[in-house]
């Protein structure tokens, strides 16, 4: 399946965004974060909501023709509509009670911290489920939700990390977010090499064919190879070297690092969310790549 660059990037930063308010909500009701760290999470989240709308919208030729998907409430694009306009009233119910507190032992009330982890947690699934499709078997498992929720907790975790150090929060947060990043960093490799595994056994058993006029003269895809490609075959750079060295592992050395050197919190952090962004699109790319349909055209 060709690479839809746009979408790639909307569920990147539809990730990220999503991620990050997560362990917003995570630091919420550990008590953590001063207010002033409180006001540029929710700035950032938006901000990085707003890039991945945008990147959504270039996906269409005609962006007036959008409002015909919205007609109907199981359509994907339907769902991220509903996900972003509630994480929007979200962050915007999490600004105002921002705006009355006093910098202190809690910012926010733990309410607070419970509703921005419930919509980071849906807000996953609902990136995952928008493209669940029955026709294309790599898409039409468990392994895809594994995957955009190992996504968006990796980058969640070093996002938040990052701009903590930024902030110059205090000692203990930064421990506790680059101990997070470590961990997630190493859910999300688990999560590809499952993914990466899964691929390989899918079947092709009974596969329809059809007369592709655009392109009569085509070579005559291979399932079973395009499945394959990311473990053993042309993808495995984009899928060992990007996904998962660059995407993964990165974020966990540097989380261990950042735990035990918190004068580097800083640096490591950017070193962690910029490799888990790349690491993100070279995974992303992979999937489109082993997105082949139930039925091979020719």
């Amino acid at each position: 399946m060709e690479v839809q660059y746009p979408l790639v990037f909307f569920t990147l930063f539809l990730c990220l965004s999503s991620g990050m308010l997560l362990f917003q909500g995570v630091c919420a009701l550990r008590g953590a974060g001063t207010k002033r760290f409180h006001t540029a999470m929710l700035a950032a989240e938006l901000v990085v909501l707003a890039v991945g709308g945008f990147s959504s919208f270039l996906h269409l030729h005609h962006w007036e023709r959008i409002f015909n998907g919205f007609g109907h409430l199981t359509s994907g694009i339907t769902q991220e509509l509903i996900g972003i306009v509630v994480t929007v009233v979200v962050l915007a119910v999490l600004f105002g009670v921002l705006r009355k507190a006093e910098d202190g032992e809690r910012v926010l009330p733990k309410w607070c911290g419970i509703l921005a982890v419930v919509v980071g947690v849906v807000m996953g699934f609902v990136c995952a489920h928008s493209y669940f499709m029955p026709a294309r078997p790599a898409w039409a498992n468990l392994t895809l939700y594994l995957y955009y929720y190992a996504s968006e907790l990796v980058l969640g975790a070093a996002g938040t990390w990052l701009l903590a150090a930024a902030l110059h929060e205090d000692e203990a947060v930064g421990a506790l977010l680059a101990k997070l990043t470590c961990a997630m960093g190493v859910v999300s490799a688990l999560a590809i090499l499952v993914a990466g595994f899964y691929w390989t056994t899918i079947s092709f058993g009974d596969v329809g064919y059809s007369f592709h006029t655009t392109d009569p003269t085509a070579a005559l895809p291979d399932p079973s190879a395009a499945l394959a490609a990311p473990a053993v075959g042309s993808l495995a750079g984009l899928f060992w070297g990007g996904a998962v060295v660059v995407g993964s592992l990165v974020a966990v050395v540097a989380g261990f690092f950042g735990m035990k050197k918190a004068e580097q919190a800083l640096p490591l952090s950017a070193a962690a969310l910029v490799c888990s962004l790349v690491g993100g699109v070279c995974f992303r790319v992979v999937l489109y790549a082993v997105g082949v349909s139930f039925y091979v055209y020719f």
